[in-house]
């Protein structure tokens, strides 16, 4: 019993000594403070007036989801000023850095005792007004003319201290008016200046600025040059890059002055560059047809096997398109075009749908009137269109088999020079065919002047001329589908009996250029032939009696994208049959061909 007394005073007295003090650990350790967590790391990126520092490897993500302990505020510390962001920060965003030195930024978080975590440090250089304005820009090319200025940088405007974005531009023109416009492109045009004096043009170019490391700053910043300059007197003379189109609309002296009257402009299709209408202050209407110039197409000179022909020159006529596929045409200076169109100068445009490869380029100045498309209604478009004189090519140059004399009824032929035909007069409507008087029966004709006929004189059994255009052109055949002309036979019956009936029909070969001139076309050969049937040659009643038409389908030279893009047409008179071709003076076969046209139907 005793020993049960004893053991539960022990155990009485150990409790009361456990119990005694109990707070004495949390009173010893009351003054300890538990810091915030700190941000995982510190890296900046450079704006202008400005940088951007992120805090966390995780990236930047928001304040919702960023739980840094008993962390409550982001603290930015620099020049010995803090800056307080009223929630935990990802990344900050610090601004009104104005002055070009080093800042050193110390970053951490406090809680709501204000007690900080340990603190990210990093020393950055903000890009300043100071950096902007060092910013160096490439000079540019100046096209100047009395009355206008295009300024371009032909290699762009980026560089090794910058990126380009945009540029805008102010000047005050002849009248005193402010112009201004803006343009991504590194080039734009000032229009309506005065002539011989001073001109300034303020310039403002969008960037972004590249330090010396290589590292682009965050921020697009505007950097504005003045750029002055004296522009010419309106007698100074200009040199043009298409002089021969310039004197074909009548303009044989280049200065500003003598081109100043000049409201109306005719452009040919296979026109290389729009440079020149740069010079032209007062232009409102531009043709791009080509039509109504005498003298404006290319001359194509064929010298072979003793002969020497020619084909073009003389006036553009409705048949002939570009011979270029629409990917292939190249014009340079288009931007003289589109200059004056967008500065509102120009106020009429005629323009060929797919002529030119500047239907995009034309489309919003459709819309709004004053680009006016050329359809097949068109006045220009007449039918039929008779193929004039100046087409003509002897054959002779291709093969000497196909060699011809040959004789023209009108003035054109034989050019000046050249021998490759002779002249022969209709006198009454009448020829000689082997010393006897044969009628041509110039009624029957369209062009029943006798003005406009081919005397085809068989020297070689494949005897034969052509109707050809300049390489730089071809045959519209998608909108003239029928090649028709005319062939009368001179010479009396008896005389074409046997081989010479061969010479009765014509063998019409359309192709893209004639043999041994593969140079003359850029898209390789594509011939092909139409044969007439006998029964479509002429008949020994009409024999120096009648005309006979012929109709021949030019539909396949559809061009588009294709390579059959036809410019050579070769009327071959009997074929090539094999043998040889006794030639007797004596005894001439006597052919003519007239009212060579195209239709459209």
């Amino acid at each position: 019993m005793k020993h049960l007394i004893f053991s539960l005073i022990a155990f009485l007295a150990i409790c009361y000594a456990s119990c005694t003090g109990q707070y004495d650990n949390v009173d010893k350790n009351a003054g300890e403070v538990i810091y915030p967590a700190r941000f995982d790391t510190i890296f900046g990126k450079i704006g202008y007036e400005r940088v951007e520092l992120d805090l966390l490897n995780a990236g930047r993500l928001p304040s919702s989801e960023l739980h840094l302990g008993q962390a409550s505020k982001t603290v930015v510390e620099y020049d010995g000023v803090k800056h307080y962001v009223d929630s935990v920060c990802s990344w900050v965003n610090v601004t009104g850095l104005t002055q070009s030195k080093l800042y050193r930024f110390y970053v951490y978080t406090e809680d709501e005792f204000e007690n900080p975590s340990v603190p990210q440090e990093i020393a950055l250089i903000p890009f300043t007004q100071l950096d902007r304005d060092l910013v160096s820009v490439a000079s540019p090319k100046l096209s100047v003319s009395p009355s206008s200025l295009v300024v371009e940088w032909p290699n762009g405007l980026n560089s090794v201290v910058m990126d380009y974005v945009s540029l805008s531009y102010q000047y005050t023109d002849k009248d005193g008016e402010q112009q201004n416009g803006s343009t991504k492109d590194a080039r734009f045009y000032c229009g309506n200046l005065p002539a011989g004096q001073e001109v300034t043009v303020d310039i403002s170019y969008k960037v972004v600025p590249i330090t010396s490391d290589g590292t682009k700053i965050l921020d697009t910043v505007v950097v504005t040059k003045p750029l002055t300059l004296t522009t010419p007197i309106a007698t100074t003379p200009f040199s043009p890059s298409e002089p021969d189109i310039l004197r074909a609309n009548g303009i044989t002296t280049f200065t500003s002055a003598a081109v100043q009257s000049v409201t109306k402009l005719v452009y040919p299709l296979h026109v290389v560059t729009f440079q020149d209408l740069f010079y032209f202050p007062n232009l409102e209407e531009l043709v791009l047809t080509g039509e109504g110039l005498s003298n404006i197409l290319p001359v194509l000179t064929y010298d072979r096997n003793t002969v020497k022909t020619q084909c073009g020159g003389g006036a553009w006529q409705p048949f002939m398109l570009r011979s270029d596929k629409k990917a292939d045409i190249h014009i340079s200076s288009i931007a003289a075009l589109t200059d004056i169109l967008e500065s509102g100068q120009l106020k009429r445009v005629r323009y060929i749908p797919n002529s030119m490869a500047l239907d995009d380029i034309l489309a919003p100045y459709v819309a709004s009137g004053v680009v006016k498309l050329v359809q097949d209604s068109d006045p220009v478009y007449t039918d039929p269109v008779f193929i004039e004189p100046q087409f003509f090519v002897n054959g002779q140059v291709v093969d000497n088999n196909w060699e011809m004399l040959n004789f023209y009824s009108g003035s054109f032929l034989p050019r000046p020079g050249l021998s490759d035909t002779k002249h022969f007069d209709i006198a009454g409507g009448k020829d000689v065919v082997n010393g006897k008087e044969v009628d041509l029966h110039l009624d029957q004709l369209l062009q029943q002047d006798g003005k406009n006929i081919y005397r085809c004189v068989i020297y070689k059994r494949s005897a034969s001329f052509a109707m050809a255009l300049p390489k730089e052109y071809m045959y519209d055949n998608k909108r003239y589908k029928n090649l028709k002309f005319k062939m009368f036979c001179g010479t009396e019956a008896s005389i074409m009996e046997g081989a010479n009936q061969n010479f009765l029909q014509p063998w019409i070969r359309p192709m893209n250029y004639m043999w041994n001139f593969g140079s003359n076309s850029n898209y390789g050969q594509e011939n092909w032939d139409i044969t007439q049937p006998q029964t479509n040659w002429i008949q020994t009643d009409q024999i120096q009696t009648q005309w006979k038409e012929y109709t021949i389908d030019m539909s396949a030279n559809t061009g588009g994208d294709t390579n059959r893009r036809n410019r050579a047409i070769v009327f071959n008179i009997g074929h090539e049959p094999g043998g040889d071709y006794a030639y007797d003076e004596n005894k001439q076969a006597v052919l003519y061909v007239a009212d060579i046209r195209f239709t459209k139907n």
